[in-house]
């Protein structure tokens, strides 16, 4: 690595693009995203970027504006040299600026400071960028207090002129009045919406917007905090206008969602707690007697636990294939089948797919044909169905009850009411706090329930310690406390990940297969797999 410079602000920002993998000869192909999130910030923007551009006519000056994830929404340049070089360096709409993408440069890293950077033509960590010199300030949202973007001025220079920094600062503070104005109006209209639904005592009513959250006796008696980061998935562009929502309390409730006019980014719900009391999200209720089944779902998902409430409690054994493989003994089937039904107990196999075919074909004829011997119960535990062999699809497929357990990560709804079910498993007086909810929506969840419950367990050990009674954000292991990007996407890029990560899940994670599937070249896959934050 090349010699850091000496100003504080830039020699941290080379050592972060180090530690991204960067190397300052590169020349990374740029990471295209949707920028549709950005409209209102845009819509602020516009026409203070017009008159800038009236203003710098003439010069070899441009503007660049990136959203608050650091994708480039609008680019003004009246030299056609100029704009010919940031194309070429990748400035185009909906490129990822991010200093883990391009390295330190205007408009990365004064997100990171949160604070206005100017950076000179060699300060740059890529060398693809130091024939230029540029300025830029982040645009706080005067309401919300959050990040909204950086616009940044560059030139073709040594240095920046210092000119520059009061023209940025003005610019900044008049997109700023813009989506101040933006706001009370976007304000008016919710509280307008709320007023109209809230009239009626008998029903929850809950409204959210950017930095707004209002809810009736009603709702405020039903929801906890953590169920508002819940609410906050239904606020996604294309969401449904109806839903059903697992709240903290285990109460199931039907959810209706009204989209106020001029208010793009808020919404107000109409809750009604289904009949029943609360559910038992974590463990279903035992069954007296239970018939042949199948319980699949990806591991971490409950599939074992869920499969001893299929057997009577204290009448079944259990056939731990992984274990009996792993301690070097190959599972007997016919042994253990005969010995339970001599016993008249239940049978539960417990990863029913890592058996090998004559076993899974043995165990396929005891299910196909009980008349052979003397009635008894199998409950049958496996992967997915896409992942079985033929010969354990076809065991699955003889069950008479198939249950398909979802992955954490399809049961987003359910997630606040999870984690407060397993913080209360380790103290009854222990309680899921807001940002703690918030923050575990955030995460993708590979290792499902499993992995939730080795969390949450960590974060309730750690508030015990400090004689604390609410898990929050801080409590979690620090790899769960932010935002990961698949979390910040929106409406189509949400619809358009979930597709990719099914056509993924159908081909085995083959990608040539999975993009021939999707009807894209393997190129656009890949790059639509980083811009999506897709792991794997």
């Amino acid at each position: 690595m090349e010699t850091s410079p000496h100003r504080p602000v830039i020699a941290a920002s080379w050592l972060r693009s180090d530690r991204a993998g960067l190397r300052p000869d590169a020349h990374p192909d740029p990471e295209i995203g949707a920028i549709e999130a950005a409209d209102t910030l845009l819509d602020a923007a516009r026409p203070v970027l017009a008159r800038a551009a009236t203003a710098l006519s003439g010069s070899n000056t441009a503007l660049l504006l990136v959203d608050h994830r650091s994708r480039l929404v609008s680019r003004v340049t009246a030299d056609l040299t100029l704009e010919r070089r940031l194309e070429g360096l990748g400035a185009i709409a909906g490129a990822g600026f991010g200093e883990e993408e391009m390295g330190t440069t205007a408009l990365g890293t004064p997100l990171e400071v949160r604070g206005d950077v100017a950076i000179n033509g060699a300060e740059h960590y890529l060398e693809q960028f130091r024939t230029l010199s540029c300025f830029g300030r982040p645009i706080i949202h005067p309401a919300t207090r959050r990040l909204a973007g950086v616009i940044c001025m560059a030139e073709i220079a040594d240095r920046i002129n210092p000119l520059s920094i009061p023209l940025v600062r003005g610019l900044v503070d008049d997109i700023s009045g813009r989506l101040l104005d933006r706001s009370h109006a976007s304000h008016r209209a919710v509280i307008a919406a709320y007023q109209r639904l809230a009239r009626r005592r008998d029903v929850a009513v809950a409204a959210i917007g950017d930095d707004l959250q209002l809810t009736n006796a009603a709702a405020a008696q039903l929801l906890a905090p953590g169920d508002f980061g819940t609410l906050r998935l239904l606020l996604a562009d294309g969401a449904p206008r109806t839903a059903v929502l697992t709240l903290v309390s285990g109460v199931v409730a039907d959810v209706v969602v009204s989209r106020p006019d001029g208010a793009p980014h808020a919404a107000v719900f109409r809750l009604r707690p289904r009949p029943g009391g609360p559910s038992a999200p974590v463990i279903a209720p035992r069954p007296a007697t239970a018939p042949t089944v199948a319980v699949s779902g990806e591991p971490g998902t409950g599939r074992s636990t869920r499969a001893l409430t299929c057997v009577a409690e204290d009448a079944h054994t259990v056939l731990d294939v992984a274990g009996a493989i792993l301690a070097g003994r190959e599972p007997d089937v016919p042994a253990v089948l005969r010995a339970c039904r001599e016993a008249g107990r239940g049978l539960v196999v417990d990863g029913a797919d890592l058996l090998d075919e004559r076993s899974a074909r043995l165990l396929h004829a005891a299910v196909a044909n009980p008349a052979a011997g003397p009635a008894v119960s199998i409950v049958v535990v496996t992967g997915p169905a896409e992942s079985l062999s033929p010969a354990v699809g076809a065991l699955v497929a003889c069950c008479r009850r198939r249950i398909v357990l979802p992955p954490l990560r399809e049961r987003t709804t359910e997630i606040a009411s999870l984690g407060q079910g397993l913080v209360a498993a380790v103290d009854p007086h222990l309680e899921l706090g807001a940002d703690a909810a918030d923050a575990l929506l955030s995460q993708e969840w590979p290792g499902n329930l499993a992995e939730l419950s080795m969390v949450l367990t960590e974060a309730a050990d750690a508030v015990l310690a400090r004689g604390g009674r609410t898990v929050t954000a801080e409590d979690l292991p620090a790899e769960y406390r932010g935002s990961t990007r698949a979390a910040r996407l929106r409406g189509m890029e949400q619809a358009e990940r979930q597709a990719i990560l099914a056509a993924l899940a159908s081909a085995d994670g083959n990608k040539s297969r999975a993009a021939a599937e999707l009807g894209i070249s393997r190129t656009t896959l890949y790059a639509r797999i980083r811009a999506l934050g897709i792991r794997g």
